[in-house]
């Protein structure tokens, strides 16, 4: 779960990031979805929002604050807090199997499995929205603070190990919340908004 600190780090890197481009620069936090405090920031007179996800939303409640703020600004962008734990998780280790014993990810290769990630219905949410997923990247011991961007492509589960006289047979389809970053740009400079996307 990402803490007080880590979302203040967030919001503050990325109004430093957006300041040199845009005169006004309005972070805020508040309520909009009952019982949810939402944190976001205004950027110019009704230019555009940047949503901050760096708290998990329950249900389809993220899909909803998106969508208010589309009916009211000209540009509306979610940057997730990248951490790893709550966002942005591996999904290699429980799934590397599936691919060794030849089971439902068996057409991928190792490169493949290791850039498995499993979403959260947030990030699903964005994916089904934007070409790009732009996710904050915190300072750590080896990487430093950045936007970072994922283009994000479906998993499909191959069940054609299965002989086709079982009974219960499933079809091959796509995963819901499994899906594998196919191209990534990293970004430590200012930001604007370029066609819908932060760059």
């Amino acid at each position: 779960m990402v803490n007080k600190s880590q979302k203040i780090q967030m919001r503050d890197y990325l109004v430093s990031r957006l300041e040199p481009s845009y005169s006004d620069i309005t972070p805020k936090s508040k309520e909009i979805l009952s019982g949810i405090t939402s944190n976001y920031i205004l950027i110019g007179e009704n230019s555009g929002i940047v949503l901050l996800v760096d708290r998990v939303y329950p249900r389809d409640s993220f899909g909803r604050l998106f969508r208010s703020a589309k009916s009211k600004f000209k540009n509306v962008m979610g940057v997730v807090f990248k951490d790893g734990e709550t966002f942005f998780r591996s999904a290699a280790e429980r799934n590397y199997f599936k691919k060794d014993k030849m089971l439902s990810l068996k057409r991928y290769s190792n490169f493949d499995i290791n850039r498995m990630i499993l979403l959260r219905p947030e990030e699903i949410f964005l994916n089904s929205q934007k070409e790009w997923v732009h996710y904050f990247q915190p300072k750590s011991d080896r990487l430093t603070e950045s936007l970072e961007s994922f283009k994000f492509e479906k998993v499909i589960f191959d069940y054609n190990h299965i002989d086709k006289y079982e009974r219960f047979k499933p079809n091959n389809m796509d995963s819901k919340r499994l899906h594998i970053w196919k191209n990534r740009v990293h970004s430590e400079g200012d930001l604007k908004i370029v066609r819908g996307h932060l760059t």
